[in-house]
């Protein structure tokens, strides 16, 4: 029994293990991944086809060590699968391991759905075409960097459930040392990813060499602007005051750092609205939790008690009622007896039309 039950799991997990080559079409979310992503990505030629799509990469040509950095990528001329839904690689490399951005320097502030990830999942809802951006620190080590893009999607008509992808060829992008005194982020922030619906708190922003600050908000899809509150708390430690947003809300906003003759204008970020989590301590959930199972088991006592009584007839002792009845039935049948001078020791029931002895004067004499 054991032989079987081994082989059973054996062969499971070999089915499984085969499953996961091919194309997942509900998407896996967003990750930090490399391009091959050991095969589960779709890698492997053998579970991939050739997309048709046109796949374009842009940026600038020339960053500064350190400071942030806008990547775009457009794809077009894609065939679909049903849910639209289209896996998006920011990379490094194409050797299969060490892809990601950070393994050669670069840092994500934010991905193009508000994280920090280099592999993305978008729904195209526009003829089949998408744009989306990443902003990133440039490497600090100065010198030439590559950049690629990558896509994996499904297709309407897709029978072997493969995965079609597309790239690029690398971009280059000449990292140059950053000018004497020039405004930039800190090292290591990023942008918030999200916000609770209706919380107005502050973010905080953290530069190097910036002696003033501005940051412009708008809504995801205005084109109008709005400068927000800022106030500098510590040095180089900085308090932007966004509008609170509701439901599914993303509001963007730019930085805009400063010093002498220098204006570092940083590519847009956003930043999401999240449901209010659960407002409570641990020691409340518990106290709650207690108070529900005392409930229950209050509730399971009064059926035990109540199943355990029913079908069961109580005999009842009507003794007492029985002999007030007698009593009084007596009462009423000696009271209406009516004695005779003329027959003595003899009562007559007018009722019943008849002689009764009369038990306190027996005929005879007899008590």
């Amino acid at each position: 029994m054991r032989s079987r039950f081994l082989v059973l799991s054996i062969i499971l997990v070999l089915l499984l293990a085969s499953s996961s080559g091919v194309a997942n079409p509900g998407g896996k979310g967003d990750s930090n991944r490399d391009f091959t992503c050991g095969g589960s990505c779709h890698g492997d030629p053998s579970l991939s086809s050739v997309s048709s799509a046109d796949i374009q990469i842009d940026t600038v040509s020339t960053a500064f060590s350190g400071t942030a950095t806008e990547i775009s990528i457009s794809v077009s001329g894609m065939e679909l699968s049903e849910n639209n839904l289209v896996g998006i690689f920011l990379l490094s490399s194409k050797k299969g391991n060490d892809d990601h951005p950070e393994d050669h320097g670069w840092q994500i502030i934010q991905d193009p759905n508000g994280g920090t990830s280099n592999y993305v999942e978008v729904i195209s809802e526009n003829d089949n075409s998408i744009t989306v951006s990443w902003v990133l620190l440039a490497p600090i080590d100065e010198g030439t960097k590559e950049i690629f893009a990558s896509i994996h999607h499904g297709s309407f008509y897709n029978h072997d459930n493969k995965a079609y992808i597309g790239e690029t060829d690398g971009l280059l992008v000449s990292i140059e040392p950053v000018p004497e005194n020039y405004p930039r982020l800190k090292e290591g922030w990023v942008s918030p990813d999200e916000r609770i619906s209706g919380d107005s708190s502050p973010i905080i922003v953290r530069t190097v060499n910036t002696d003033s600050l501005s940051v412009f908000w708008r809504l995801s899809g205005e084109s109008q602007s709005h400068e927000a509150p800022v106030e500098m708390i510590e040095d180089q430690e900085w308090e932007v005051s966004l509008p609170a947003t509701l439901g599914d809300t993303r509001i963007e906003y730019q930085i805009i750092a400063s010093k002498d003759e220098f204006n570092n204008q940083i590519p847009w970020l956003s930043m999401g609205t999240s449901d209010p989590y659960f407002d409570g301590t641990s020691l409340g959930a518990k106290l709650q939790s207690l108070s529900f199972t005392l409930i229950i088991l209050g509730f399971m006592l009064s059926l035990q008690a109540w199943f355990s009584t029913k079908g069961v007839r109580k005999l009842a002792d009507n003794t007492n009622e029985v002999e007030e009845m007698i009593s009084d039935d007596n009462s009423d049948y000696w009271s209406r007896l009516i004695p005779s001078d003329e027959n003595p020791g003899w009562l007559w029931d007018p009722i019943e039309k008849e002689w009764v002895a009369d038990p306190n004067n027996l005929p005879g004499g007899k008590q």
